[in-house]
């Protein structure tokens, strides 16, 4: 049995084939497969009652390599879309909605390199018996944990903030108050930058057992934590992170 356990011998051999004829060996789908489970386990995150994980994942590949496969790409996300689903169900994570993997086009990579961000969908995860005065559970975007708990102990969250140092915001200071941050250039982000060069939603922060992740969210110019650009990265104290050119430095109190 192979990385995707639902696909038939053949046309396992056949994408192991593909990819070693047009990337040269360089990126194999066992590859992608490890880093959407990375992916999965970094931004998990805990309620009361399930451990959710993003469900909508983006493959960026070098130009060249994304461009090799764009006849086979959608049977291929289909088939990395089942081992999301078939991953989230052997570690017992809740997906907060159908999987769904895409390829995109990413020019800092290079030729055979690769990385995956992975997002919550707006759509609320499934529905839990409640009784009928209770509300539903929210979607995990604002889901908020006070408190995760790992063998019976309490876990704080950590009091972060991000200090500009560089950018049209220098100065300012935003203290980390939630579980979940999204930070960018349009004013729906929880954090709002005024630099041009910062995307829209350029990147997302998310706290798990009271360490923060930060997660680029597929950003024309990138993001880089203490001078290299990252797809996902868990920050420490100190850390200098740069959002076009806008440049922060992380802190924990």
């Amino acid at each position: 049995m192979g990385v995707f356990s639902g696909l038939e011998g053949s046309l396992e051999k056949y994408i192991d084939s593909f990819f070693k004829d047009n990337f040269g060996g360089r990126v194999q789908p066992v590859d992608i497969a490890k880093k959407l489970a990375r992916e999965m386990r970094d931004a998990r995150r805990v309620s009361i009652r399930n451990i959710y994980v993003p469900n909508l994942y983006t493959v960026f590949l070098h130009p060249a390599d994304c461009e090799n496969i764009a006849t086979f790409s959608s049977l291929l996300a289909k088939e990395l879309g089942d081992y999301v689903t078939k991953k989230a169900a052997e570690k017992k994570y809740t997906l907060t909605g159908p999987p769904s993997v895409k390829f995109e086009q990413d020019q800092a990579l290079p030729a055979g390199g690769l990385r995956v961000a992975g997002e919550f969908s707006e759509s609320p995860p499934e529905k839990e018996h409640t009784a009928p005065d209770e509300k539903p559970i929210e979607h995990t975007q604002r889901f908020r944990p006070v408190k995760e708990y790992s063998r019976g102990e309490a876990v704080s969250p950590a009091c972060g903030s991000l200090r500009v140092n560089d950018g049209p915001d220098r100065g300012k200071v935003f203290q980390l108050k939630a579980a979940s941050i999204v930070l960018g250039r349009h004013e729906s982000c929880d954090i709002v930058l005024n630099d041009s060069s910062v995307s829209r939603r350029h990147a997302r922060l998310e706290l798990h057992r009271g360490r923060y992740t930060i997660v680029d969210l597929g950003s024309t110019n990138g993001t880089m934590v203490n001078g290299v650009r990252i797809g996902t990265k868990v920050l420490e104290p100190g850390d200098t992170v740069i959002l076009g050119t806008t440049t922060c430095s992380f802190k924990v109190e």
